[in-house]
């Protein structure tokens, strides 16, 4: 009996050793968990408390009480289960003996390979000062290449993992304990933002009121389909796609097949567009403004106090429309009688309007980007269809209505992300940012018989002149194919036009705001003074 009590208070002894180191190491667990998973919303955390002035630019707010405290909550959530496994591990060494080993190397190299998780979050914030961290690797390497450097960086962690887990698990875990401290940094700014937060200053600028008298026609309806390629279209389109409505509509237009565009990408184009004077450069001067770089100019000046196209066409007699993607012009420009915009879709704006919401959904965009997602479509996919469907839908209401004289259109396709699959029809493409260009063309080519058709229905597409028109082309094209083409499509139908012409003569599309006045003064009427504008003043601006 004396033995088997000295054997039983032994074994007590020891399993009290047990007891006391696991709970020692359970708190050290739950510091590196709490420390791991915050470091792994580091991206979220960035955009949420780190955006600049010139950031808010393109925010339609800034974060919100939601936002931050659903980044606190989705941190909490991420470090408490992953402090729940660890505990569920060391459970296991300590009533199974048998499977200590195997548990613990389990558990060592599932934290090493979940190391990529707040790695990539470093790699994204990094991306902001080294941009061949994003998206233009695909411009060195191509989807190829990248897809074969993500494979082999993944190969290569999980040798790494599986080969080295019992010297790096420890290290890391140090480390990664090490950043704990950044944790109350992160939550207080979190708290002091929601205490503190104010979206006043991203409010609309006041519409202009309606004319009592405006003019009802000549109308005119621009509309600018983002990124859309010439040569991609009309010169070598992919073999196998089809572009029926495209084709219809050039065999009825004035079809300009040397259109140059007024700057390389949307942020310089648009306010080129608008002033009809080309852009050198822009520099985002927060929420309400464009500081703007005239070519020739030493120094910017502010697009709110610059004559534009809305004002001018106000002053003939006209309302306006503004059906904006891109740029916050209802925050910025006069003469509008009826404007709405839209944020391009980023990692940033796509994660959820509810608390409840972005709690998961700060949590998903861990594992993907703006173009890729592990869950097939990424937030930003999910919101650019939204994005899209809501501009076309107040896009084809402003086009009808007989109430404004001049409206724009800003539709964000041919753009990336690209979510249409043309083979199906429906909005189902999966992680396809260069290929997926060619689909975005087919949903082009359906918007446009969409956005025709509407007006045939509604009595305003003879009654009107239409332009179809770009920004700039497409700037992967040489990923996609290996060719680049600087021309734009340019897409012109005047009231009641049948047959198609070709204008030939190289113009840049700057003039288009001239020209748009031009047609809502009554100088332009039809496809021959039309020609005879454009011979008189496409040689003011250079084309190269």
């Amino acid at each position: 009996m004396g033995e088997l009590d000295r054997r039983g208070s032994t074994a007590a002894g020891i399993d009290g050793q047990r007891l006391a180191g696991a709970f020692r190491s359970s708190g050290r667990d739950l510091a590196i968990a709490l420390s791991l998973a915050n470091l792994s919303f580091l991206r979220v955390w960035s955009e949420l408390l780190t955006y600049r002035r010139a950031d808010t630019y393109l925010m339609r707010t800034p974060p919100g009480p939601a936002a931050l405290m659903a980044a606190a909550t989705a941190v909490l959530l991420m470090a408490g289960t992953l402090w729940a496994l660890v505990v569920l591990a060391r459970t296991v060494v300590l009533t199974r003996m048998s499977l200590s080993k195997p548990a613990f190397r389990v558990a060592q190299v599932a934290f090493l390979l979940f190391l990529a998780v707040p790695l990539n979050a470093i790699r994204s914030v990094l991306s902001q000062h080294f941009t061949y961290l994003k998206s233009p690797l695909f411009e060195l390497l191509g989807t190829r290449g990248v897809s074969i450097l993500g494979i082999s960086l993944a190969a290569a962690g999980l040798a790494g993992a599986l080969l080295f887990h019992r010297k790096l698990a420890p290290i890391a875990g140090t480390v990664v304990a090490a950043f704990l401290p950044f944790c109350a940094l992160t939550f207080g700014q979190a708290v002091w933002k929601a205490a503190h937060y104010d979206a006043g200053g991203f409010a609309a600028k006041p519409l202009d009121s309606p004319l009592p008298n405006a003019k009802e026609f000549p109308r005119f309806v621009w509309i600018l389909c983002d990124e859309w390629d010439y040569r991609l279209t009309f010169v070598d389109p992919n073999p196998t796609l089809e572009l029926p409505e495209i084709a219809g509509l050039r065999k009825e237009v004035l079809f300009a097949d040397h259109a140059l565009p007024p700057g390389p990408e949307t942020p310089v184009s648009i306010p080129g567009y608008f002033t009809g004077k080309l852009v050198q450069g822009v520099a985002y001067d927060g929420p309400r403004e464009l500081q703007v770089t005239f070519r020739g100019a030493s120094q910017p000046v502010p697009w709110s106090a610059q004559p534009g196209i809305f004002s001018s066409a106000r002053e003939i007699g006209f309302n306006t429309a503004l059906v904006e993607w891109f740029h916050p012009s209802c925050r910025i420009l006069s003469g509008l009688t009826y404007c709405e915009w839209w944020e391009m879709a980023m990692q940033h704006n796509s994660m959820g309007q509810t608390f409840w919401q972005m709690v998961p959904g700060e949590t998903r965009s861990l594992f993907e980007t703006t173009l890729f997602s592990v869950f097939g479509q990424s937030l930003s996919v999910l919101q650019q269809i939204d994005t899209y469907q809501s501009i076309l839908k107040s896009g084809l209401a402003v086009a009808n209505s007989p109430k404004y004289g001049f409206s724009f259109i800003h539709l964000p396709i041919p753009h990336a992300p690209h979510a249409y699959d043309r083979r199906t029809g429906q909005f189902t493409l999966k992680n396809k940012p260069i290929g997926g260009y060619v689909d975005s063309l087919a949903l082009l080519d359906r918007t446009v018989g969409q956005i025709r058709r509407s007006m045939m229905d509604a009595g305003t597409w003879d009654k009107t002149t239409v332009l179809f028109s770009s920004d700039h082309g497409y700037r992967e094209a040489e990923a996609l194919d290996g060719k680049s083409d600087p021309r734009i499509p340019f897409l012109l139908k005047l009231p009641s036009q049948k047959e198609g012409i070709v204008y030939s003569p190289a113009f840049n599309a700057i003039l288009t705001k001239d020209l748009v006045l031009a047609v809502l003064k009554g100088e332009v009427a039809d496809p021959a003074s039309a020609i005879r504008w454009l011979d008189r003043n496409r040689s003011e601006v250079r084309v190269n």
